[in-house]
Formats: structure tokens, C-alpha cells, sequence
């Protein structure tokens, strides 16, 4: 009778180590799926269709006669960078300011990127001004893509301006915010960029 209890109490107990173990290594073999740095899930399928998940990130390879493919399974990788600094605008027409150069410890890495940013402007000018503003890649001063808006004094002196632009990097690189407008502008008022909140999402290439 003994001999029996002690069978079974041994078997349950090899049972639950039997399924710590399974468990331990599934989580070790899904900590690259998807890859920790680009976010992306591979697979291979065959010429049946069947589908099955594989670690490429740990060197794990198709066999022959599968073909690879790959998606992006996670959120889209982010950096954010908020500039809180108060930004005066030349009064000068076509004068262009930059309002938010991009920390050095966020420059972005080499993929495609879109960037957003708010740019907060404060105007108390009459007539109304044209804003324009819009996002530069530092290396080579390339125009990423911008937004006009006209406002003045008459329309409340704070308002955002959103931007938008897509970037594709063929090595590390930043991206700052450029602020400009369209007219001379008297010298007394308030005219100024007083915050940009900027947004950079990283794209995964799907395959």
C-alpha cells in the first residue's frame, strides 16, 4: 500500500515538474518571437499551405521546399521628444527658424519613419500671418513634408499646428522641426513657437 501511494505521489510530482520544464521552455523559445528589435514575426509555409512560427532572431532557418514570410506583429516602435522652450519667430518674411532640434540620445535608425509633430504657435499679430512648418532631415537638409496655416491675433493667440512626413534612412540620422512664414511682421507682439511635441514611429517592411 505504501509502495502504491508513494508510486503515485512520485508520478504527480514528475507530472508537475514535467510541465514547469514545458512551460519554462516555451517561454524561452517565444522571447524572440517577434524579434525584440524590429518587432516582426517570421514564419515559413510549404506548398500545402501549412504555416508555422520560427525564431529567426535565434538562427532559426526554413527548410527547403518552405517559403519565408514575415509581418509585423507588434505595436510600431516609437520615440517621442517634447521641446518646452520658447522659440522667438523672425519678423522677417520667408525667414526660417528651427523649434526642435532632436536630442542626440533619440537619433532614429536607419528604416522608414513617419514623423508627427504639434508645433504650439502664439500669435497676437494682425493681420493674419502664414505658418508654415515642417520636418528636415539634418544629414542632407532634406524638406520631409510641412503644413500651411494662416491665423492672427483676431482668432485667439494660441493655436497647434500638426505636421506630418515620411522619411526612409539609409543610416542613423535626425530629424528637426522647422518653423517659417510668409510676411514681414511689425516688431512689437507676441510671435513665437512656446512648445513642439514630436512623435517618430518606426515602420516594419513587411516581406
Amino acid at each position: 500500500m505504501k509502495d502504491t501511494t508513494w508510486r503515485r505521489r512520485l508520478g504527480t510530482s514528475l507530472a508537475v515538474l514535467a510541465t514547469a520544464v514545458l512551460a519554462s521552455t516555451a517561454s524561452t523559445a517565444l522571447a524572440t518571437i517577434p524579434h525584440s528589435s524590429t518587432g516582426a514575426i517570421t514564419a515559413c509555409h510549404d506548398s500545402a499551405g501549412a504555416l508555422r512560427v520560427i525564431d529567426a532572431q535565434a538562427g532559426s532557418a526554413c527548410a527547403a521546399g518552405e517559403t519565408r514570410v514575415e509581418w509585423n506583429g507588434t505595436a510600431i516602435t516609437a520615440t517621442r521628444w517634447v521641446v518646452g522652450t520658447v522659440t522667438q519667430l523672425p519678423r522677417g518674411a520667408g525667414a526660417s527658424t528651427r523649434v526642435a532640434a532632436q536630442p542626440g540620445a533619440k537619433r532614429l535608425s536607419a528604416g522608414s519613419w513617419v514623423i508627427t509633430a504639434d508645433v504650439l504657435i502664439a500669435n497676437s499679430i494682425d493681420p493674419p500671418t502664414s505658418f508654415r512648418c515642417y520636418a528636415l532631415q539634418y544629414s542632407n537638409q532634406g524638406f520631409l513634408g510641412g503644413q500651411l496655416q494662416d491665423w492672427g491675433g483676431s482668432g485667439g493667440w494660441h493655436r497647434t499646428l500638426t505636421i506630418s512626413a515620411t522619411v526612409t534612412l539609409t543610416s542613423p540620422d535626425y530629424v528637426d522641426i522647422h518653423c517659417s512664414h510668409d510676411q514681414a511682421v511689425p516688431s512689437t507682439g507676441v510671435f513665437q513657437v512656446e512648445s513642439v511635441d514630436v512623435i517618430a514611429q518606426r515602420v516594419v517592411a513587411v516581406n
